[in-house]
Parts: structure tokens; sequence; C-alpha cells
């Protein structure tokens, strides 16, 4: 019923996107994925027994939902919402020659002030009331605070990461005005205009700023996408041209140049540059992008980030052994009551270990729930104001963690090796025990069955008696013994290294693959997996144990070890808003190995914001960006904007498309990178933070335009 129900909110969060106001193509894809999440609810409910359907249509009922998403499904089939700007031909936009005349000279340093003047004004002018009343405040908050522009600044770019476009361009020219000569600001504020559909009005702030900071990639390829979005392609081509002369990695600018190739009939360079940019940052639209261009992206196409294990024994699986295998009928003797207790000890910790996974799947049961509630508060919202709720944060609500789909296409091969050789290992201790194993126990058979037949000749006068045969058999049976169960120790301890490594690489990947509420559960599992290993209970094979009156007592019989494991945890956990000094005016930047979130608490600094934040707007203003973390200084001591995926130290480059964050590449230290999921390093520190060895580094940030970014609505083309 749970699947069924997530269904019905993937059909309904289509819906909620079809009332962002979209551009034609966006519409195009929204209806795609509508239609199929339509076909999927509806071949389940086919598939329900009758009984299960009616409890099915009770719960629909009793939410309303049904007759609400029939609402809803009207309303957009007669929407006439779509409102595209500008006119595009094919890839690549016309070139608006109007807006292009009326470009506005470049401005001079001491000119800045008064153009940054005028431009703010037409940006509060253009911007919603909400959006421009919570930026006031919060600007007014800081200011109380005593703020620097930088940290206004910061704080703009905080908003702009959680999607609240409109606040956060308002905010950046406050920022501007109040410095005109924060070369950061300034560039930041240029990218938002370009991207909230004013390209015009960016450009002389870029000229400027390219003009003081010669060879900087961040505005060589924000002057391109300006261009760009002003359909002048040879422009475009230079500016981009030099950007990756300077930067090959850079996201932004490969992906708009995969577009310029295609439009030019350059397959094979389209093909190039699409993949550099996916490598750089991946994004679901970076593979289709290249699926279309007829190429299947492979593992070694995504980026390094999450970075490998670097640790071999994350769940200390290495700190347990068995018991030995019996080499002779005196160890059988010693070592049957240690087998017996080394199990019993073992069935104690799978039923705790039980108990764990049932937590942990109450816990995201419980997230289940919460994300129905999140589901239906969004779709209220949407039903009764239509556009309220952005597409970025409707899909949000089932949205997986953010390296899952990375992780997993990266870990596949890695997981499937290890599942081979482990494979490989079994089919070794089955093909020795049908084999040579087999051979050992025949001939072994055959000597017990020799020595059994001289019993019959026992008695009065017989030149042997049953000890000596005992004797006979103990010799037998310890030469069986020790050829047979030796070989077999060490084929199952080949396999046990093949299964250590699987489960540790398996618990790594979960890390960044699945929710975190799952990760106790599913360690629990691979901890049981590794128990029932070493008690030889879950493989159908065992060794051989025969006992014989005549043998010792005294035989050494080396016991098992159980100790405790460990479950490891995310060491990625930065907190950029400590890097960018915004954290102690109430915003957050935080990174884990589930994804970013940034957040805004206003009460920190004593403001109250008299209107919800949380309006609609990141998935309709743009389509892409990075978002460049860094320290104060840049790449080999330039001044000017940080460029993405050149950092040195501390930082991170944050993708962006319509639907939110997708992906993120930490650039760590090389002192706190060699210590991430390292278990020799007992506190690496964490990114971005006091504790990582960036300790005391101020931050900076650096907004990179993406390609197409006004072809949705834009706050200047409302």
């Amino acid at each position: 019923m749970k699947k069924i129900f997530l269904l019905a909110i993937v059909v309904f969060v289509s819906l909620m996107c079809f009332a962002q106001k979209p551009s034609k193509e966006q519409m195009a894809a929204d209806k795609k994925k509508y239609e199929e999440a339509k076909k999927n609810l509806n071949k389940q409910l086919e598939s329900m027994s009758p009984e299960a359907r009616k409890s099915y249509d009770s719960l629909m009922n009793a939410m309303g939902m049904g007759q609400k998403i029939n609402d809803a499904e009207q309303k957009v089939n007669n929407s006439s919402a779509y409102k595209q700007p500008k006119q595009f031909n094919g890839l690549v936009p016309a070139k608006d020659n109007k807006v292009i005349a009326a470009i506005s000279i470049t401005p001079t340093v001491a000119g800045m002030g008064n153009f940054i003047k005028n431009v703010s004004e037409k940006t509060l002018a253009a911007a919603n009331s909400v959006s421009k009343n919570n930026a006031y405040v919060i600007y007014m908050g800081l200011i109380s605070q005593k703020a620097t522009s930088t940290q206004t600044g910061s704080a703009a770019m905080a908003m702009w990461l959680s999607g609240k476009t409109e606040t956060a361009i308002c905010m950046m020219a406050q920022a501007c005005k109040d410095d005109p000569e924060n070369t950061d600001n300034l560039n930041n504020y240029a990218s938002m205009l370009s991207m909230m559909g004013a390209p015009e009005f960016s450009i002389p702030i870029l000229n400027n700023l390219n003009a003081r900071f010669k060879k900087n990639s961040t505005l060589l390829n924000n002057l391109g996408q300006a261009w760009f979005a002003l359909g002048d392609i040879d422009k475009a081509d230079k500016y981009l041209d030099s950007t990756l002369a300077l930067n090959a990695s850079n996201a932004q600018a490969n992906e708009t140049m995969c577009l310029i190739d295609q439009s030019k009939g350059r397959k094979a360079q389209a093909i190039a540059h699409a993949k550099a940019a996916m490598k750089s940052g991946y994004s679901k639209g970076r593979a289709d992008m290249l699926k279309k261009l007829g190429y299947t992206p492979v593992p070694g196409d995504y980026n390094n980030f999450p970075p490998a294990s670097k640790s071999d024994d994350l769940l200390n699986l290495g700190g347990f052994s068995m018991p030995a295998f019996p080499t002779s009928a005196a160890e059988c003797k010693v070592l049957k009551p240690i087998w017996k207790q080394f199990r019993a000890d073992i069935d104690k910790r799978l039923t705790a270990l039980q108990k764990i996974a049932d937590e942990s799947n109450k816990k995201i049961n419980g997230q289940l729930e919460e994300m129905q509630k999140h589901f239906m508060n969004a779709k209220n919202k949407t039903l009764a104001n239509p556009g309220s709720v952005s597409q970025a944060e409707a899909m949000n609500i089932v949205k997986a963690p953010l390296f899952a789909e990375k992780m997993a296409l990266r870990e596949n091969i890695v997981l499937q090796n290890l599942q081979n050789k482990k494979q490989a290992a079994i089919k070794a201790i089955f093909d020795y025990q049908k084999g040579e194993g087999a051979s050992l126990k025949k001939k072994y058979d055959e000597a017990i069955k020799k020595a059994n037949d001289k019993l019959k000749d026992v008695g009065e006068g017989s030149s042997v008696d049953e000890d000596q045969i005992c004797h006979e058999k103990l010799k037998a049976t310890d030469e069986f013994l020790s050829k047979y169960n030796e070989k077999l120790e060490g084929l199952y301890n080949e396999y046990l290294s093949a299964e250590k490594q699987l489960l540790n690489e398996f618990s790594y990947s979960s890390l960044y693959s699945t929710y975190q509420e799952l990760l106790p559960g599913i360690n629990a599992g691979l901890q049981s997996q590794w128990l029932r290993a070493l008690s030889l209970t879950q493989n159908g094979f065992n060794f051989q144990s025969l006992e014989l009156e005549c043998a010792d007592d005294d035989a050494d019989g080396k016991g098992g070890k159980l100790t405790a494991f460990k479950d490891p945890n995310c060491n990625i956990n930065s907190d950029f808003s400590q890097t960018l000094g915004v954290a102690n005016l109430g915003f957050s930047i935080k990174l884990d190995c589930s994804g970013m979130t940034t957040t805004f608490n206003a009460l920190i600094m004593g403001v109250k914001l008299t209107q919800d934040l949380d309006h609609a707007g990141f998935g309709d203003s743009f389509k892409k960006c990075t978002v460049s973390i860094g320290p104060k200084t840049g790449f080999g001591g330039k001044v000017g904007p940080l460029e993405a995926s050149v950092n040195v130290g501390m930082g991170a480059d944050i993708e962006f498309d319509n639907t939110g964050i997708t992906d993120v590449v930490v650039k760590a230290g090389a002192e706190v990178e060699s210590g991430l999921h390292n278990s020799e390093i007992p506190n690496p520190g964490n990114l971005g933070t006091a504790a990582s060895g960036s300790a005391g580094v101020e931050g900076r940030i650096s907004l990179i335009t993406g390609a197409g970014s006004i072809q949705g609505t834009g706050m200047f083309q409302k």
C-alpha cells in the first residue's frame, strides 16, 4: 500500500510541476513524467485485489486526494500559464539585436556605484512584494548585527542556495549598493541578473571586472553565458573557449559549448564537452544529454566525489575470528564444545542485531509517514494557490539522497566484482568437496571399512584386539582430517576475505546511497551476515568432525574471537556557513553524506518575517549554475572571483539545475582528505569547519552562470 501511495505522490508532484508556469521545453518534460507516473499508478491499481483496492480508495477519499488530483489535472489542461520571453532557434537562442543594442557602456570603477544604484532599482521593481519585503527585513537584521558587505553578500548566496532566488538577488543588490568595490559581490550579482532574465544588465558589470582581473575563468564564463542568453553565439563561443583554455573542467562552460557544438553539427566535440561537464558535476540532465548524443555514460565518466573508501575494514570484521577446524580426532573432542559455545554466543549477537534492524525499520516507516504529511501540505498549498510551490520543492518530497544515483553507478562494478570474487570462493569450496575432498573421504571410508572388517576376528586367540583396531582407525581419521579440514579451512578463509571486502564496500556505499535512518539496519544486516559466515550456518557446508574413544583428551584447540563491530558514520560534515562567516547570523549551509541543506533562522538575528519565505521560483527562474566556495586567496594567489574546480585547500563546487542541487564536489586539503573514512585516523576533522586542516581561513563564494538560464520566465521577464 505504501508503494502505491508513493506512486500517487509522484503523480501529484508532477501535477504541481505544471503549476509553475514553466517553459515549453520544461512543460513537455514534466508532462512526460506525469504520464509515466500515472501509467505506473494505474498498472499497480489494476493488479490489486478487490479488498486492497477498496482500502486504497478509502484512504484516498479520506484525504480528498482523488478529487483534488482530478481538479488539478483539469486546471492544468485548461491552463495557458506558459510564457516564453525570448525566441529560441533549436539548441541556441536567437540573437536579440534590440536588447544588445541597448546595453550600457562599461562603467568605470568610480562610476560603478551609480550603475549599481540604477540596476538595483530595476531589480527591486521586478521582484515580487513577498521577496522584496523579506530581503529588506533580513538586510536590516544584518545591519543591526553590524554585518559587513561581504557577510551580506554571503547571506544572499545562502538564500540563493536554498532556492529563494528573488530574495537573494534583492539582498545582493543592496550589498553591492553598500559597497560597489566588493568584486565578489559584483560578480555574483551580475550572475544572478543573467539567471533572472537580465543578461543585458550583467554584461557591463562583468566587462568592468574582466578588464581588471585578466584571465579569470569565472568572469569569462559568466560573460560567455550572458552573451549566449542574448543569442550572440560568436561572442559566447569566444568567451567560453577562453574559459576552457584556462580551466578545462569548468562544468557550465563545457555544457554550453556542447549546445553550441550541436548547433554547428560538431557531434564529436559536443560529446567531449558533455563528458567534461558531467565529470566536473553530475546531473541527470547531463547524463541524458550524453545519451541523446548516442553515448552511454560509464563509471569513469563520473567524478571522484564522494571519494573511495580509505579503510579496508569499516565494520571491523577483521577483529572477529572463528575457532579452528579440527585436524585430528583429539582436536574434534576439544573443539566440539568450543564451537558449540561460539555459535551460542553468535546467536545472542544476532538477536541483538535484529532488534537494531527492527528499530531502523520503524524509523524509516516514520519517515515515510512524514513524507506523506509534507506531500499533503504541498498538495493543499498548490491547489489553493497554483505556483506557490516550486518544482524543486515538489520533487524534494520524494528525492533520494544527493549522491545516491552517482554512487550507485560508480559502485555497481566494484560491488559486482567483489560479488564475483565471493562466488568464485564459494565455488572453489564446493568443487573441493565434490572433487579432491570427496576422494579423500572415499579413501577414508574404505580404510574405516577395512578396520571394521577386522572387528569380526576379534576374540579369544585373535592376534588383534579392539584397542589396536581403534588406533588403526585413529591413524586413518587423523590423516583424513589433517588433509581434508586443513585444505577446507584455507579455502574458507579465502571466502571470508572476499565476504569481508564485499560487506565493507556495501556499508561504505550505503553511506551515500540511502537515507541515514536506514544505515543502522543495513549495517546490522551486514554484521549479521558476517557472524553467520563465521559460524558456518549460511552456505550449506561445514568441516568434518570425527570422534574416537581412543583419541587423546589433551589436544590443543584454538578458540574463536568475538569483539565489537564498528558502525561507520558519515565523516563528511562540512559547515560552509562557518567558512563564510554567516553562521552567527542565522544562516546554515551544511553538507553531509545525504546532501546539502541550507536554512535560515530569523530569530537568531532577532527579526521576524511577516510573510512566508517559502516562495516558489527556483525552478522557474533559471536552469543551471555552479556555486563555488573556497578560501579567501584564489588559486595561485590570483585576485578576482573564485574559479570552479581549481580551488586549493578546503572548498566545494555545488551544481544546480532546475530541480535543485544535483552534485557537490568537495575540495579538501590533503591533510583532511586523507582522513575521510580512514579508521586509523580517529578524528580527521570536518571539512569547512574550524576542525579541518584549513581552520581559520576566511572563505569566499562565487556564482558561475550556466547554459540556458533565461529559458524560463525569469524575474525580469514577468
